[in-house]
């Protein structure tokens, strides 16, 4: 749910603004409203607060002293020890007393002390990684081509190339030598020698004054030199190969001195340098924050919004410490607010991934006075993916990895996210596998001993065997879609009545008037025999519903309700999709029991697996579209703002 949230604005003397910026920040509640707009359109009769030129200079030179700080730290290794939490919070209470000449005095000699040391570390470890890669590459190329390299003995009047030749091109090297010797006025020896089934290594022996015209030809024919890192050149090529082997087990030994020496640094540095940037990005911040105030000749205002239940506190904190030199005022919101106003959810733990996955894909968080939906994609999102799946085995092995992933990757919040997600909706395919009797596709229904006694409801024998009726579950799609886009109409008039835009209410609420209407004409030819009464109810419905939605919406209007008819029947994805993988999954089942036994068990396995994958990504995006389009577009609007209190880091933990 949306957290009730208030507007407060603070007024006081100029002279004690600092004190009270220093408080906001310290109590970290208060979401900073920008004014610059607002004054700047005349809205308010007031002054944009201004940084004064020494401020702004300390801002400036905090700011450069943070980018060499930042690239420090990137460059050190996590600490493999728990970082002292009491030291560090101590640490950054001395530093943030400090006034702005101490405090650039003090890390300026911290960085000067680290800087150079861990920047020649950092890129000596980068260009031996980096080294040991290209190395990597070479080692085998020069291991084909050594052997033969030993035949040949050049000298200082004689330079050499190597190449690696597919052995179906050897035939070509009959040309290439009679090109070369041409080159060379006959001083060129070709030697070539097969080194596997499909490579063939020729190194060729030249005059040295021939050099530049024999590359020069060697590159306008796209022959494929082996060319070796520039401090191997001019070596031969069995010395380069002895010394390229060299030099990859000397490298591994010098990287781990840095990383070790990297590593200490880390110890020795890592908690005081990671709390001078808490520092120096808190002292940025309300620097920062300044220009976004008011001002009079006399007095500051500061406006910005917190939680309604954090009021009093708020009320008393800014009391305790200013007494009557400030006044707190809490401030009239309204529909016109709506769209600034910062939104904070206020969700239950299980509820919580639906409401990111939600904000990450409708470009936000659910405008303030709005609905939030959060508990209800929280419990359609499970549905409709069980709905597709709707198989014990799938469901039971997608819900054991699940749990695995969540006890094995507990502080991974991404994961847990997705498990959080994920969980529901494998526990809802299990149970939509019992409702079908599928378990791996057909299996139960090729056993019938393994069933679940059959029992009929409404005409419908359960377990529903999806692959041989499949009119009930299209009938059931259809309906979730006209029960939940319904649903979303109804939520987009509740919406547009409390935000007060009259238009939007009468189209959304004619749009439901329309989809109302058609569930009273299908119950009435259906279930009541064409009852005249309820029949004529139903049209009258729909009929006021579509004037409403064309006489306010005009072609939008029209838009709207031909959308509306294709969005209802887009829910019949979840029929298609869901019958094409039980027929899948059957088919998997048929085709290994037409193999030998092991055989059989092994393609089932394989193919199941894969299906599996498949099994967790299709119905994902088809639920997940069927949440965000077809269902959320009916009332979602998104907010603009997110609730993100003016706060201090405090000097706590962070990467």
């Amino acid at each position: 749910m949306l957290v009730p949230m208030a507007r407060m604005e603070l007024i006081g003397p100029k002279n004690i603004f600092f004190d009270v910026l220093s408080l906001l920040h310290e109590a970290g509640t208060l979401h900073i409203e920008d004014l610059t707009k607002k004054i700047n359109a005349g809205e308010l009769p007031l002054e944009q607060m201004e940084v004064v030129e020494n401020q702004l200079a300390e801002q400036e030179r905090m700011e450069e002293l943070l980018i060499r700080l930042r690239s420090i730290i990137k460059a050190l290794h996590l600490p493999s020890e728990a970082v002292d939490e009491v030291a560090r919070h101590k640490h950054y209470l001395e530093l943030w007393q400090l006034d702005s000449k101490e405090l650039a005095a003090e890390v300026t000699s911290v960085i000067d002390q680290v800087e150079d040391r861990t920047s020649s570390l950092a890129q000596a470890q980068f260009s031996m990684e980096a080294e040991m890669g290209l190395l990597a590459r070479y080692e085998p190329i020069l291991e084909k081509i050594q052997p033969l390299a030993k035949q040949i003995v050049t000298t200082g009047a004689y330079d050499s190339v190597a190449l690696l030749v597919e052995r179906r091109y050897k035939g070509a090297l009959e040309g290439l030598k009679k090109e070369l010797d041409r080159i060379t006025d006959n001083q060129c020896e070709i030697v070539s020698t097969d080194v596997d089934d499909e490579t063939t290594a020729v190194i060729m022996v030249f005059g040295k004054k021939y050099s530049e015209a024999v590359h020069k030809f060697l590159a306008v024919e796209n022959v494929n030199q082996v060319r070796l890192p520039s401090e191997f050149q001019d070596m031969p090529f069995d010395s380069a190969y002895d010394q390229l082997r060299q030099r990859r087990i000397d490298l591994p030994m010098q990287l781990e001195k840095v990383k070790e020496e990297l590593e200490s640094m880390s110890s020795t540095w890592y908690m005081k340098l990671t709390t001078i940037r808490d520092v120096l990005v808190d002292k940025i911040d309300e620097t920062s924050a300044i220009p976004k105030f008011g001002q009079t000749e006399y007095a500051f205002v500061i406006t910005g919004w917190l939680p309604v239940d954090g009021i009093k506190e708020f009320r008393d904190l800014i009391q305790s410490k200013f007494g009557l030199d400030v006044i707190v005022n809490q401030l009239e919101i309204d529909e016109k607010d709506y769209k600034d106003t910062p939104v904070a959810l206020n969700n239950p733990k299980w509820v919580q991934p639906s409401s990111w996955v939600m904000s990450y894909f409708m470009g936000g968080k659910p405008m303030y006075g709005t609905v939030d939906p959060s508990m209800i994609w929280a419990l359609s999102y499970p549905l409709i993916f069980g709905m597709i799946v709707g198989d014990i085995g799938y469901g039971a092995v997608m819900l054991a990895i699940i749990l695995w992933m969540r006890f094995k990757f507990k502080e991974n919040e991404s994961v847990q996210l997705a498990t959080g997600l994920l969980g529901p909706a494998a526990t809802a395919a299990i149970l939509f596998g019992i409702l079908y009797g599928e378990f791996f596709g057909g299996l139960l229904w090729n056993h019938a001993e393994f069933m679940f006694p059959m029992i009929k409801i409404f005409g419908i024998t359960l377990p529903y065997n999806r692959e041989m009726v499949v009119e009930p579950l299209m009938y059931a799609a259809l309906g979730l879609g006209v029960i939940q886009i319904t649903f979303g109409l109804i939520l987009g008039l509740v919406n547009a009545v409390k935000t007060k835009h009259k238009k939007h209410a009468w189209v959304k609420g004619g749009l439901a008037s329309l989809m109302i209407g058609l569930v009273i004409l299908i119950i009435a030819m259906v279930l009541l025999n064409a009852n005249p009464v309820v029949r004529a109810i139903g049209a009258v419905a729909m009929a006021g519903g579509a004037v409403a939605t064309i006489w306010f919406g005009g072609m939008i209007g029209v838009v709207e309700i031909i959308e509306l008819m294709s969005h209802s029947a887009s829910y019949l994805r979840i029929m298609a999709i869901g019958l094409s993988d039980a027929i899948f999954a059957s088919a998997i089942n048929e085709m290994a029991a037409d193999m030998p036994v092991a055989i059989g068990i092994i393609a089932a396995l394989l193919f199941h697996t894969i299906h599996l994958a498949l099994a967790v990504f299709t119905p994902s995006v088809h639920a997940l579209r069927l949440n965000f389009l077809e269902f959320g577009g009916k009332y979602y609007e998104a907010s603009k703002a997110e609730y993100k209190p003016f706060h201090k880091t405090g000097g706590e933990k962070s990467a």
